[in-house]
C-alpha cells in the first residue's frame, strides 16, 4: 500500500502534463480576443445632432502643468440627451415607459444583434424619406429566419455615409424639413409586436439606425417612435460604422448615460463579432 500510494504524486503529475500540452488545451490558451467594433459617433462639435437641438460642446477648464509640477486636465460639457449616437428611452414619446436609468440591464448587454439592409431600396426610392415596410422586414425573415428573442434589430440605410457632411446627412431643405429613410407606422409595430406573435419573452428589445431618427425625416407625427416606444423598445439613432456590420452572429452591447428621469442619453455601442460571422460587406440582397 505505501508503495501504491508513492507512485500517485508521480501519476497525476503525469496526467496534468498531458492534459495541460493536449491540443485542446493549446487552442484555449491560443483563444483569440474578441472582435470588437465600435458602433459609436466621437462627442464633438462634428457629432450628429437634428438641427433642432443643442450639439455637443465642451470647454476646457484646465489644460496644463500647475505650479506644483503635476499636469492637470479638466473640461466641462453641454450637450442635448440626443445628440450623436444616443439612445431613445422608451419614455422619450410614451408617457410611461421606462427612462433611460430604468431599462433593464438585461435589455443593454451582450445581446443577439441583426441587420436588415435597405441600401438598395433607399438608393432607387425616388423619395428620400423612404420608409421601410413590413414586406422588407419580412423578405429578411425569409431569408435569414425568425429574429432571436432578446435582439436589437439595425436597420441599414446607408445613410450613416452621408455624416461628415450634416447638412446632407440631416437632408434638410429649403423650408427647414429633414429628409431621410425610417421606419413606417406599419414597420414599426411589426417590430414592437414581434415578441408577442412568435410566443418569446422578450421579443425585439431594441432598434437602430445610421440616421438621426427612427422615423422617416418629414415625419410630423413619429408613428414608429410611439408605437415602438410604448411597447417597451428603446430606440439606438445615429449608430456609425453600420456598413461594417455583418447581417447576423454577432452581440451589441448599448451603454446609455443612466440619467436619472432621462429620455434619453448618449450611448456607447459595441459589436462583438463573431468566428462564424460572414464578411461585413455582405449586402441582404
Amino acid at each position: 500500500m505505501a508503495r501504491t500510494s508513492s507512485l500517485c504524486p508521480a501519476i497525476a503529475f503525469l496526467l496534468l502534463v498531458l492534459v495541460a500540452t493536449s491540443p485542446a488545451a493549446s487552442r484555449a490558451t491560443k483563444a483569440s480576443p474578441p472582435r470588437l467594433l465600435d458602433l459609436t459617433y466621437t462627442y464633438n462639435v462634428d457629432a450628429p445632432t437634428m438641427p433642432s437641438l443643442r450639439a455637443f460642446n465642451m470647454t476646457t477648464i484646465v489644460k496644463g502643468v500647475q505650479d506644483e509640477g503635476y499636469w492637470l486636465e479638466m473640461n466641462e460639457f453641454c450637450s442635448a440627451e440626443h445628440s450623436g449616437t444616443h439612445v431613445d428611452a422608451p419614455v422619450h414619446f410614451s408617457r410611461t415607459s421606462w427612462p433611460v436609468n430604468a431599462i433593464p440591464l438585461d435589455r443593454l448587454w451582450r445581446l443577439p444583434g441583426v441587420v436588415i439592409d435597405v441600401q438598395d431600396q433607399v438608393s432607387t426610392s425616388k423619395d428620400k424619406n423612404y420608409a421601410i415596410p413590413v414586406s422588407d422586414l419580412e423578405a429578411w425573415e425569409s431569408r435569414h429566419g425568425a429574429i432571436p428573442d432578446g435582439a436589437v434589430v439595425f436597420l441599414r440605410t446607408g445613410w450613416g455615409a452621408k455624416s461628415r457632411d450634416l447638412d446632407e446627412y440631416s437632408g434638410v431643405d429649403q423650408h427647414g424639413t429633414l429628409n431621410f429613410p425610417g421606419l413606417s407606422k406599419e414597420a414599426g409595430t411589426w417590430l414592437a409586436t414581434y415578441g408577442a406573435r412568435k410566443g418569446l419573452s422578450k421579443g425585439v428589445v431594441g432598434v437602430g439606425i445610421d440616421t438621426s431618427s427612427v422615423d422617416v425625416g418629414s415625419s410630423t407625427n413619429y408613428e414608429a417612435h410611439s408605437i415602438m416606444y410604448s411597447h417597451n423598445v428603446y430606440g439606438i439613432e445615429n449608430v456609425a460604422n453600420m456598413d461594417q456590420l455583418p447581417i447576423t452572429n454577432f452581440l451589441v452591447t448599448v451603454m446609455p448615460m443612466k440619467i436619472g428621469g432621462g429620455s434619453g442619453g448618449p450611448s456607447r455601442v459595441i459589436a462583438e463579432l463573431l468566428d462564424e460571422s460572414p464578411s461585413s460587406a455582405s449586402r441582404d440582397l
